[in-house]
């Protein structure tokens, strides 16, 4: 008796194997950040496809990020930064249907860490960016809620860009970006969360200042902990899906 072990070969479109082709090439560095990619008649020749079938691949990697259009409509490799892996994370973490619980969770577990990192990493000048952010926040009108989470996000984000580990960066912005529409609710409903937001910000700073680990991954414990009874006074739905 035969055994079948084996599945019918997928055949990728000519398309797709343009675009994995190039893919491959921006990947293992034969292709650097900014350099131009061949005209699409050249690539016609070189792949020996038609011009709609370049045409879809470069689409696909304009899409994804992997190439921008130059001057005279050519193709410019474009490696993907933190920031552009932080909104396609977030992106899909989205589609994907997670929950406010599941960000709070990351958020809880990695920021405190991260804090304590911080005190250590933060140069002046990445502490003097924080403190601005935090300036920006108190200067926002109590009932301007667009600027007050817009603040406290950027908050966030300097810690992260002072890190010096693009990882980090990109994973902790990732979960910046969608704690956002959380800090929304929270920020409309819960009396004096600017107030509070602003006690917890001034200490964190005070802390990287100070170099003290321990004092800033605390103060970042109280701080993310506020959050979650901010959660609870707004009735925020921690089961509902980030949108």
């Amino acid at each position: 008796m035969t055994v079948k072990a084996f599945q019918t070969i997928e055949r990728a479109p000519a398309y797709m194997k343009v675009y994995r082709a190039i893919e491959e090439k921006i990947s293992d560095g034969t292709l650097k950040d900014g350099a131009h990619l061949p005209t699409e008649a050249e690539l016609c020749a070189q792949f020996g496809v038609t011009r709609s079938t370049v045409r879809e691949g470069l689409r696909l990697l304009e899409q994804t990020g992997l190439v921008v259009r130059g001057a005279a409509k050519k193709f410019v490799i474009r490696r993907p930064v933190a920031s552009d892996i932080a909104a396609a994370a977030s992106r899909s973490f989205a589609l994907g249907g997670v929950t406010f619980s599941e960000v709070f969770d990351a958020l809880a577990t990695m920021y405190p860490e991260a804090a304590r990192l911080a005190a250590k990493r933060l140069s002046k000048e990445k502490i003097a960016e924080v403190r601005r952010a935090g300036e920006a926040l108190k200067e926002a009108r109590d009932n301007d809620h667009e600027a007050t989470v817009a603040g406290a996000v950027e908050f966030f984000q300097a810690i992260a860009r002072g890190l010096d580990n693009r990882v980090m960066l990109a994973m902790l912005q990732s979960l910046n970006l969608m704690i956002g529409e959380s800090l929304r609710q929270v920020i409309a409903r819960a009396p004096k969360a600017k107030d509070r937001i602003l006690n917890a910000q001034k200490n964190l700073v005070e802390a990287f200042a100070a170099r003290d680990g321990d004092l800033a991954a605390e103060w970042m414990r109280k701080h993310i902990a506020d959050l979650k009874r901010g959660y609870d006074v707004a009735k925020v739905d921690m089961n509902a899906a980030i949108l």
